[in-house]
Parts: structure tokens; sequence; C-alpha cells
């Protein structure tokens, strides 16, 4: 009689010699396929077995486990896909691995054999879970799980259905507890307070029916495909109205994702709804450009706004994120805004118009992202959207009045200039068909989609070239343009040239003061 045939009655005892020391015999691979023997006990059997070597007959284990020889490879030499679930009972929980193994072929069994009171539920659970891969169209031909420990009920089957379609690296960060149906739906499970207790003990994040109803959501929100973010800055407005827009914007994007929602990123990342905007108490200031280089109520706004994208960032680290932004701020801290984003983040950017918020600009993967930095060669024929008039001699700091909003600012620009004694060129550009409301793309037939994605490469089309060229070396920026159009240009533009941002007065006899300057550290993007 083998060591293992010895204490088999005694389980306390074969645990223990199983974490020691053990010799290779038939009767410690037959512990793999008794009913009456826990997973607890198989697992420090699989455990000897891949850890060393003479324990790894390959020929016997397929025998033993009616396994072909090239799966018993497989769930002893290869690594495992690592995904936990929770389990309670009496007020009592524990966390359970289980570790699943994506086979070429299928197989007869998913498991080791398990004690009768649980084999029923594991083997109906399986069973849903390869018909709704299949109902989903996964390429998964079957798996192999192998669970540490011992459970009942099916509440594993979440876990299971994750761990198959979810990246590595997010599950790492969750645990699952959910039954499953064959159309995807998920359903309540027992004890979820105790098993939250657990999961906080753990540092997981627990994902239950409370926070995502069927799977297509769990593969939206855990899964390859981009997530959206909403996001809104206003100035002085009621709060209220910051919510009413996140509201907004989240009606605007379930149209082409119905599986958004706000709530939803909230319970699955722990997103609360002020993450998601900013609301200032107050207008922002006139400053001077001694201001420009001390800390400003202008330069606050953009550490503000870095803060609140790099905490939602943050909660959304393994995932591709879209923000979906909603400005309701002057153009000229748009512009700064979006130097501070870059060009690097996938980003939708909306208009705001007669309570409303459209979507503009479309940059929500890296090849629109690349469209705003665009560069048109020949600027004299190839602009589409923009007029420019150049003027007659290029100085090194050249002042660029753009016209695309109702207010023309062109004498405005140059009364400032003279007035301030500026011996700047004066570069103008407007819109070359339309001016004061530039259309959205879906006003007109013959509007390309990436319409006012194009008045943005346009512009630094003309701005990169007239640089490069010379002699300008230094930008002094007057804008009438809508929000968003600002905000592209500034991600467009980035934090590599000299500049200075200038606002509209209202109060001085001064058309106009710097509020930003391009090359300012303080603006340059982390993201």
């Amino acid at each position: 009689m083998g060591v293992v045939s010895q204490f088999k009655k005694d389980l306390k005892k074969l645990k223990s010699y199983l974490s020691g020391n053990v010799k290779k015999e038939e009767d410690l691979y037959k512990l793999l396929i008794e009913e009456d023997i826990p997973n607890d006990i198989k697992f420090l059997v699989y455990k000897q077995i891949r850890k060393n070597e003479y324990l790894f007959d390959i020929e016997q284990l397929s025998k033993i486990l009616k396994l072909p020889e090239t799966v018993i490879k497989k769930i002893f030499k290869s690594k495992p896909i690592e995904v936990k679930f929770p389990t309670a009972l009496n007020g009592k929980s524990k966390l359970i691995t289980a570790h699943i193994f994506v086979l070429d072929k299928t197989v007869e069994k998913n498991t080791f054999p398990t004690e009768k009171y649980i084999k029923k539920e594991i083997e109906n659970g399986f069973s849903t879970i390869k018909s709704l891969l299949k109902n989903k169209n996964f390429p998964i031909k079957d798996f192999f799980v192998i669970f540490d420990d011992n459970f009942s009920g099916k509440s594993f089957m979440l876990s299971i259905f994750a761990g198959l379609t979810l990246p590595e690296h997010v599950i790492k960060n969750f645990m699952f507890t959910g039954v499953l149906n064959e159309e995807g739906d998920i359903f309540p499970v027992e004890y979820i307070k105790e098993k939250e207790t657990l999961a906080v003990k753990e540092n997981l994040k627990l994902i239950t029916p409370e926070h995502i109803d069927n799977v297509d959501e769990l593969l939206y929100y855990l899964g390859d495909r981009q997530i959206d973010i909403p996001f809104v800055y206003l100035i002085k407005r009621p709060e209220n109205e910051a919510k009413l827009a996140l509201q907004k914007i989240e009606l605007k994007i379930k149209k082409s994702n119905p599986l958004f929602s706000i709530e939803k990123l909230r319970n699955i990342f722990d997103i609360k709804e002020e993450d998601l905007y900013i609301n200032t108490n107050e207008f922002l200031p006139e400053i001077s450009f001694e201001d420009l280089e001390k800390e400003n109520k202008w330069i606050e706004q953009i550490k503000i706004f870095e803060e609140k994208l790099k905490n939602i960032y943050s909660k959304l680290s393994y995932k591709n994120r879209v923000l979906h932004i909603g400005l309701s701020v002057p153009s000229s801290l748009a512009m700064g805004l979006g130097i501070k984003l870059g060009a690097k983040k996938p980003v939708v950017v909306y208009h705001y118009q007669s309570d409303e918020y459209i979507p503009v600009i479309d940059l929500s993967d890296k090849n629109k992202l690349r469209k705003i930095k665009y560069i048109r060669k020949n600027i004299d024929k190839n602009l589409k959207n923009i007029e420019i008039i150049k003027p007659t001699s290029l100085n090194k700091e050249m002042a660029v009045a753009i016209w695309l909003a109702s207010h023309n600012p062109y004498s405005d620009v140059e009364n400032y200039l003279i007035q301030k004694g500026r011996n700047f060129s004066l570069l103008k550009i407007e819109s070359k068909d339309f001016q004061g409301n530039i259309p959205f793309p879906e006003d007109f037939e013959d509007i390309d989609k990436d319409y006012w994605t194009r008045y943005v490469s346009e512009i630094y089309s003309v701005l990169n070239i007239l640089k490069n060229e010379g002699p300008v070396e230094k930008y002094h920026f007057f804008l009438s343009v809508p929000v968003a159009l600002a905000f592209g240009i500034g991600m467009a533009i980035g934090h590599f040239w000299k500049g200075v941002i200038y606002n509209l007065s209202f109060n001085s006899k001064e058309k106009y003061y710097p509020v930003l300057k391009l090359e300012d550290k303080r603006l340059k993007s982390i993201f």
C-alpha cells in the first residue's frame, strides 16, 4: 500500500503529506479522479506535479485522467489564466482561484472529477458557459479548469466566463460572482455583503449582478473595447447644470453605444459623478504679462483639469479610454486645455449650442487622432476650409487672428497691437465658405464627418509651415472661434512652440489681455 493510500481516510494527514516531499506513485495520480477527494487536496497534488519534474509522468497521467497527452502537457506545464471568485456560507467567506486553460481541441471533461454534492452544478455551469461562448462567437474550442479550494453553488460561472474572455491584465484586479444563462444574462447570488467584505480585504473589486446585467456589459466595461468617459467643464454655472450636461453627453454616447452608463462607470470603476466635471465658482479675471509667470487663476484651471483627468485615467488604467469632452469656457482657456491634453489620448470634442452638446471633432482612435496633425504642404492650393491673409512681411513674432465665430477680431487685434506698440506681423485666418456659425457635419449632405477636424489640421498646417520657413519664432493667438475648435487647435499645436494666448476683454480699454504662454512648463501634457 502506497503512502497516499495510508492517509486517504485522514484528510488532515494527507494534506500535510502533500505539502511536503512526495513520492512518485500511481495512487498519487488517482487522487485527481476520485470524487470523494475535495478540490483543495486535488490542487495540492496538481501543484506537486507542476513543481517536480520527477512526478510528471505524461503517459500515466493521460491514462488515468483520460485526457490526450497534448492536453496533459497544457494543464501541467503551461501558464494558466487565474481568475478569482468568492464563496460564502453561514457568514463565512473565502476566496477561490480558478486556474483556466484554453484548449485547441474538445475534451470530455472540463475539470477533475468533483465531489457529488457539487458535480452536477459544475457540469451544468460549464455546459452553459460553452453554449454562451458559442452564441457570442468566441473562437474557444474548449477549456479545462482547476479549482484550488472547495465551494458549493453556481456563482463561479461569471468568473470562468470572465477568465476566458477578458484580458489577463484586467482580471487580476477583480473577483467575480454571478450565475449565467445561455443568453448571457447574469442572475443574483447570495451573501453579497460577505463577499464584498472579502473583496475589500483582498484589495480587489468585486463584480456582481448588481454591477452588470449581462455579459455584453462585462465585455464592454472590462474587455478590449474602448470605454467612453463623459467630461464637462463649465464656468460659474448652477451645480445641477453640470450634472445635466453630463446626462446630455451620456445620451449622445448611448446613441452609438447603448451599453454605456454613467451609473455603471461609477459602480465598476468607483468613478464619482463629481470626478466627471469642473464647474468653477467664479469667472476668470484679467491678468497681466507679469502674472503669466506666477500662480494665477488661469493656470490654476489648467492644473485642476490635469488632476481631474489623472484621477479618471488612473481608475481606468487597464482600459483603452475615449474622453467625450463638452466645454462651456472661453476659447482661450479651451486652447490651453487642448495643449494640456495633447494629441495622444483619444477624445471626442462636443460643441455647446442651444442647450445641446453636439459631437463635432471625433478623434476617438489613433488614426483619427493623426488627422489634426496632417500638414498640407502647399497652403496656397490645398486649403479647403480656410482662407489666409498673409502679412506683406514676416517678423520673428506673429499675431494670429482667427475668425471662425460671429465676432470679427481683425480691427480689434490691429488696434491692440498699435496701442501696445507691438511690431508683430499679422496673419488673418477665416472660414472660406461660412462665417459666424460653422455648420455641423450633419447640416449638409456634402460635408464630411471630419469637417471640423479639417479646420484644425489646416490651421495647424499654415502655422507649422510659416514657422518652419522662418523667420517666425513666436505666435500670439487672438481667437474668435468655437470653443471645440480652440480645444482642437491646442491639441495639435501642443507645448512645443513659443507663443501667447490672449483673451477678449470686456472691462478694459485694451481689447485683449494675455492668459497663457504656450511654452509654460505647467502647460506641458503628461498624458
